[in-house]
């Protein structure tokens, strides 16, 4: 099995030898490029008043030569940037092995307390899953990667196609490396592909109006002729005179839509030239499973390729920035009518290219969030891809969370093996109740994304999962935390008895209440969950709860996490096991706190 830590430190080694050897050629091209200048000024003012010809010559070999060493010294700047944005993400992976992920965005803005589990498993925020995963490059990809963890996919084929799709990407470590390092030079917004896909929409001005297509391209040509004409027949001096100031007028009446549409357009440019960078890359390779070949299929069909069609929106665009130079402006206005120009292709391109490019950011954000899992399939090798049965609700072997270090997890068996039956899990405080069900639910979570899961094996049955573990009160809409928590099982009861297929993990029920109406009460709402065919786990210190096992043998079964008592050393050995718990610590744990006396 591949040494990853090893792997991303060779790699890292590589790209720092490559980098040397580009920044020695992009000193070698500026110094050429200032020799070549030098050279130029030279050829003006010595050789040229000597010998014309000769200094033109050399004039012109030298700036012939200085263009061609601008755009190399241009392109290998290029190089230069992307093989550091590639050394970054390499360091940062080598970081994350180590389980310091905190560079990675930790998905803030999808934290959400009312979701059925999300909030329960910390699977965004700082420290989150979402953070350990994300490899995102783009803001839908962002999205999208949410998405795939707050919204269960219960369809297996679904499922099935999504594994073919993280594994294939998973042995393409450098294609996964070369759009991250592409992404990470523009930061897009969830504003920036909402305005483009509103500006696609917009009607037509100008492809509507014939007389202004006639007057774009009939007019530059005629002053173009007249120009010429010019130097042999005086006439056309002031007939081109004439055309200039008249296309000049022209475009001034257009000024305000077309400076609205520069300036809606224009703040997009950089952010276009990434979507096509990473257009480009998805589009150089050849995908053997279905979901990427859809993908695939779907980015370079029509005439021209998705990247080569964003590339050249942002190439049009580009052109239309030439407007902002004002000398320049007058020239490319008065003979090409150059704003109008600009219109017309942009107007042309939105005709042609616009009813694709929602659908060729959906793919981009696909890709875009299959490449995070990717990176973290190849990052855990170990990992397997659970298996998805119509018959065992959960099986697995040597499962783990993902987010405690190898060196420190601790994994178990667990088994569920038909709808209707409940694990009553008992221990004493800290022994592991609440990771194991966090371990139990991250887990299934990540299986139906179709990402491999921390266990040597996996076999489950998609259901939808809810959880009631860390419910909080809200002053804001005046709730208390046990009538929040009512409101939590209230929903959860509803939805088994409109038949929802659920998976239901429950930690230390209705804390919000004494002791006798907490009994009372959870063993209560225990009982309607499996009149209603609940499937779960529920932990719990209530021992007595463990009582409805034997009023429901066969579908109800005791587990538990001891720990071991030595004196005054309390020791944690994480394992599950069969029973009821027969320690509690709370007492012991406050002494050594100073909180009770001894």
């Amino acid at each position: 099995m591949i040494d990853i830590r090893r792997f991303y430190r060779n790699k890292l080694v590589q790209l720092q030898e490559i980098r040397k050897l580009e920044k020695r050629r992009l000193k070698l091209f500026a110094f050429t490029r200032l020799i070549l200048f030098v050279l130029v000024v030279l050829a003006i003012f010595v050789i040229v008043p000597k010998s014309i010809s000769a200094g033109l010559s050399i004039v012109i070999s030298c700036l012939v030569l200085f263009l061609i060493t601008v755009k190399a010294y241009n392109n290998q700047n290029e190089k230069y940037k992307h093989t550091q944005a590639l050394i970054t993400v390499n360091t940062n992976e080598i970081s994350a092995i180590d389980h310091d992920y905190s560079v990675f965005e930790s998905g803030d803005n999808f934290i959400d307390h009312e979701h059925p589990y999300s909030y329960d498993m910390d699977l965004f925020g700082t420290g989150s899953l979402y953070q350990y995963l994300n490899r995102t490059v783009t803001f839908k990809g962002k999205e999208l990667l949410a998405s795939l963890l707050i919204k269960e996919t219960l369809e297996s084929e679904t499922i099935v196609s999504r594994q073919k799709a993280v594994n294939e990407l998973s042995s393409m470590i450098d294609l996964l490396q070369n759009f991250r390092a592409a992404g990470s030079f523009q930061k897009d917004e969830s504003s920036d592909v909402e305005l483009l896909k509103e500006w696609i929409n917009k009607p037509v001005q100008y492809l509507s109006n014939k007389l202004m297509i006639f007057i774009a391209r009939v007019f530059p040509v005629v002053l173009c002729i007249c120009i010429v004409l010019s130097f042999f027949l005086p006439v056309f001096r002031s007939i081109s005179i004439l055309l200039f100031l008249t296309n000049l007028l022209i475009v001034g009446t257009k000024l305000t839509l077309n400076s609205r549409e520069h300036g809606l357009i224009s703040k997009h440019l950089r952010t276009l030239r990434k979507y096509a960078v990473l257009f480009s890359i998805i589009e150089k390779v050849n995908y053997k499973g279905q979901k990427l070949n859809v993908l695939y299929d779907i980015l370079i069909s029509g005439s021209n390729s998705a990247s080569k069609s964003i590339l050249n929106l942002s190439q049009i665009i580009s052109a239309f920035d030439n407007r902002l130079n004002i000398l320049a402006a007058i020239f490319l206005e008065g003979i090409l009518l150059w704003d109008i120009q600009c219109m017309l292709r942009l107007e042309k391109w939105r005709k042609q290219k616009g009813i694709y490019f929602e659908e060729w950011m959906d793919k981009l954000a696909e890709f875009d969030a299959y490449t995070s899992l990717a990176t973290f399939a190849f990052n855990h090798p170990s990992y397997v891809y659970p298996e998805i049965s119509m018959t065992t609700i959960l099986e697995t072997k040597s499962i783990g969370h993902f987010l405690i270090p190898s060196g420190q997890r601790v994994c178990n068996d667990f088994k569920i093996a038909k709808k209707g039956e409940f694990r009553i899990i008992t221990g004493a405080n800290m022994a592991g109740k609440s990771t194991f069900l966090r371990t139990i639910a991250t887990n299934l979570v990540m299986a139906m994304a179709g990402a491999p899961v921390c266990a040597e094996k996996l076999i489950f049955k998609p259901m939808i999962v809810f959880s009631s573990m860390r419910t909080s009160d809200s002053l804001n809409k005046n709730e208390s935390y046990f009538y929040a928590e009512l409101k939590r099982l209230k929903e959860m009861l509803d939805r088994l008895k409109k038949g929802d297929d659920l998976f239901i993990i429950l930690d230390e029920i209705l804390k919000g209440t004494n002791s006798l109406d907490k009994q009372k009460g959870s063993r209560s709402a225990l009982k309607q969950i499996l009149k209603y065919k609940g499937t779960g786990i529920i932990a719990t210190h209530d021992l007595a709860l463990a009582g409805i096992e034997s009023e429901f043998p066969g579908q109800v079964k005791n587990l538990c996490f001891e720990i071991e008592i030595d004196n005054t050393c309390i020791s944690f050995d994480y394992r599950l096991r069969k029973g009821i718990t027969t320690k509690m610590n709370a007492s012991l744990l406050m002494q050594q706190m100073g909180i009770l006396e001894e």
